[in-house]
This record gives C-alpha cells, sequence and structure tokens, in this order.
C-alpha cells in the first residue's frame, strides 16, 4: 500500500517517507517469535480487551481497527515519535488533540509530548470516568457529553418549562470536572448521513447555530471548541475535492479566486434543505453570522455568576452574567421534527427589565465580524436600555439568540433635526 505522500506500509511495516522513520515490524507489538502478528485486537462494538474499562491501560498493546500497535517501550520507537512530534512544533504547531489516548501508555506518550513547551493538549475522550493519570500527565478531556445536552435542551425536548435547566446542567461527562474539560459542540465521530435532531450537525441548519451560539454565550464553561467544517453525502467523505475512487487528491481551497470564503450561508430555517444539507462544499460554522461577535462577549462575560432575568414556560429564555452582560434566546421550530408547540414567534424585548446601564447596544450576536469598540456605529440588531434598566427597543429572531455587554455599546443616536417651515 501507499499513503497519501508516497509512502509504502503494509504487512506491519512501514517504509517511511525520510529514511529515519522507517519502521520495520520489530517496532510493533507481537507475540514472542511472530513479527507479522498483534497481541491482541480491539474495535466495534466494545472497544476493551478482557478488562470492563479501557482507563487501566488493557488495550495499550493491542492493534486499534487492525491497525499495527507501536511498541512505544523501545527507544527507538519513541526517537521516531519525538522526530515526528517536533517537525509539528518545529511548523508552529502549539496545540494537540491526542487520538485514540485510551489505548496508549500514558507515561510513554508524556516521556515524548512533555519535551516540548505546548500551549494546550487535550486527549480524545469518550465518557470514562478519568483515574487522574491521564490530565497529571497529559492534558485535559475532551468532554462531548455537555454538546449533547444542550442539543437536547435547545431542539429535542419538548416541554418548554424546561428550558432554564439549561442553566443548572451540573457536568457533561460525570467525573470530569469544568477545569479539566474541553467542551466541543460537535466533533468528526458524531456525523451522520442525514439530519438528526439530536445529533448537532451543520445539517439541522438553524437549531444547530443556535446552539453553538448558547455554546459560546454561556459563561459556565472555562474551555469550548468551535467547528468549521465541510459538507458531505456520508460520513466516509473526505473535504470536497476529495471523492470516493480518488487515489490522490487535492482539496477544494475554501477561498475563491478573489480571496472571498466560499462557504455556506447561516441557516435560516431547520433542518437544512436537502440540497444544502446533501452538498459538497465548504460550510464554515465557525464563520457563520453571529460567532466572531460572540468571541469579544466570551471574553467579556466568561466565569461570571448567571442569575435569570426571564424564565417563564414561554419557550423564551434570558439571563445576566454578572452584571454588564444579557444573553436572549427563544426556542425554534423543526420543519420535519416538529416539537409540538408551534411557532413561538419573534420576542420583542421592550419592558423587560435587565438591569444594565443605560445606552444603545449592538446585538453581538448578530455580527459577522468582531466588534470595533469605538468605531463602530451600527450593528445589524441592537439593543437600547432606558435610564430605568428596562429594554425600550430590541427583538430576538425565532430560534435564535441575543448577547450584550456593556464593552459592545453604540454612540447614542443623534437627534433627529426638526424640519424648517417655509419661508
Amino acid at each position: 500500500c501507499r499513503g497519501w505522500n508516497g509512502s509504502a506500509y503494509g504487512y506491519r511495516q512501514a517504509g517511511g517517507a525520510q529514511g529515519w522513520d522507517a519502521a520495520p515490524p520489530g517496532y510493533f507489538h507481537h507475540p514472542e517469535g511472530n513479527l507479522y502478528s498483534g497481541l491482541c485486537g480491539v474495535g466495534e462494538p466494545s472497544f476493551l480487551c478482557g478488562s470492563l474499562v479501557t482507563t487501566d491501560c488493557s488495550c495499550c498493546e493491542c492493534d486499534l481497527y487492525g491497525l499495527p500497535d507501536w511498541n512505544t517501550e523501545m527507544q527507538e520507537v519513541r526517537d521516531i515519535h519525538y522526530r515526528h512530534v517536533k517537525e509539528l512544533h518545529d511548523a508552529g504547531v502549539t496545540m494537540l488533540r491526542v487520538d485514540a489516548a485510551l489505548y496508549e501508555n500514558v507515561t510513554q506518550t508524556a516521556s515524548v509530548l512533555n519535551l516540548f513547551p505546548w500551549d494546550y493538549v487535550y486527549l480524545e475522550w469518550w465518557g470514562e470516568y478519568p483515574v487522574g493519570i491521564h490530565d497529571e500527565y497529559i492534558g485535559n478531556y475532551r468532554d462531548v457529553a455537555l454538546g449533547w445536552k444542550i442539543a437536547d435542551a435547545l431542539a429535542s425536548e419538548r416541554n418548554l418549562s424546561k428550558l432554564p435547566q439549561i442553566l443548572d446542567i451540573p457536568y457533561g461527562t460525570f467525573g470530569v470536572s469544568n477545569d479539566l474539560a474541553v467542551y466541543p459542540h460537535t466533533f468528526h465521530d458524531k456525523r451522520t448521513d442525514e439530519a438528526v435532531q439530536s445529533i448537532a450537525t451543520y445539517k439541522n441548519g438553524l437549531e444547530f447555530h443556535q446552539q453553538q451560539k448558547f455554546h459560546m454565550a454561556w459563561p459556565w464553561t472555562q474551555r469550548i471548541l468551535l467547528w468549521g467544517g465541510y459538507s458531505w453525502t456520508d460520513v466516509q467523505q473526505g473535504p470536497p475535492g476529495c471523492e470516493h475512487g480518488m487515489d490522490t487528491c487535492t482539496p477544494d481551497s475554501v477561498f475563491d479566486a478573489s480571496g472571498v470564503a466560499a462557504c455556506m450561508d447561516t441557516p435560516v430555517a431547520s433542518p437544512l434543505p436537502d440540497a444544502e444539507a446533501q452538498s459538497r462544499r465548504w460550510v464554515c460554522e465557525h464563520r457563520w453570522a453571529g460567532v466572531a461577535g460572540l468571541v469579544g462577549f466570551r471574553k467579556a462575560c466568561r466565569g461570571r455568576p448567571t442569575s435569570l432575568v426571564h424564565s417563564a414556560a414561554d419557550g423564551r429564555l434570558a439571563f445576566k452574567a454578572g452584571e454588564d452582560c444579557l444573553v436572549a434566546l427563544v426556542r425554534g421550530t423543526n420543519d420535519k421534527w416538529p416539537q409540538g408547540y408551534g411557532r413561538l414567534g419573534d420576542w420583542p424585548l421592550s419592558g423587560l427589565a435587565v438591569g444594565l446601564p443605560p445606552g444603545r447596544y449592538c446585538d453581538v450576536a448578530s455580527l459577522s465580524s468582531r466588534f470595533q469598540a469605538g468605531q463602530q456605529r451600527s450593528c445589524p440588531r441592537e439593543v437600547v436600555v432606558g435610564s430605568g434598566g428596562a429594554v425600550a427597543s430590541g427583538r430576538v429572531p425565532e430560534g435564535d439568540l441575543l448577547a450584550i455587554h456593556a464593552g459592545a455599546r453604540l454612540p447614542d443616536a443623534p437627534p433627529r433635526r426638526a424640519l424648517r417651515a417655509g419661508p
């Protein structure tokens, strides 16, 4: 077999691309006297190796999905891995995701990774109760369960009275604390061929976008991951330009000839129309309207305590983060899987007592670029707070989210000049 760069591999050995990365069969775990067999295998459906858990390293010497397992006890193997990792670091990579972390020996992996001053390292994690050694020696845990809970609260849940409970979610994965977690809203291993309401992908359209906005606006989480990807018709596909049957390929550029990102428009319905959901193009969810503005909101408001402003059983929720930040949202409906409560419509905020300083605020969740403090004169959506701390004008579109904070205020609108009467 030949890899993407032309290097040969197969029969439990690898030819390498640079000489020093060649690996003979003896560099992989094998039974004594048999270089061409693995010690054990791991994969679907259980992903276990004779133990009831994977955190005990019972699978650490097994071939995952038939891939020969490196014998990292050997110094020669660790030297190869060191040179691979050094290439990444020298190229400017400062953050790492350690794939299949449960199937790797922690101390041997750490002996290579910890030779470099990474900014951040996290582990692929599925829901196992941590035993402490992984976060002590390698990095944080990827916690996918929190995203599932957010998707359930904002898409699948039919009982509108439960909406305020989204602020009381105590954790994603049991045993993984906030300070040791990084929370993605979606990730590659949970893609589906068709839209599935309970699984967050771009195919769910506006529902997905509201969920990723909440993911950013909720101040409780210390670290989150944003997703920017491409569309697919089946989950085995790579990026556009790389299709089934191609021996080699070059992915299509994200940018067109004029340098503009050729990404999918921000969705306005749930789920996406089939023509968009089943297309082959760049989606760039991280470029959808509101994401850039919410980066600034998160920097200003993350970690602040929340207090409810509106929590009636009407599918609308508003809460403050500290004294200067406000988030408001209204549930949408799904045209394919209606939740049963019908369309709630836009939410006029006039009269809502929010307790923010008076002024004209930019709804940063409507921005396609970051808020320019001191330069911004208007925003796609704005909120005016009166002298008594109540909203004078502003609205939340159905199925969307609004976010304002004191650091994103706009100049007061100039008074209208009276028209002069005739001579």
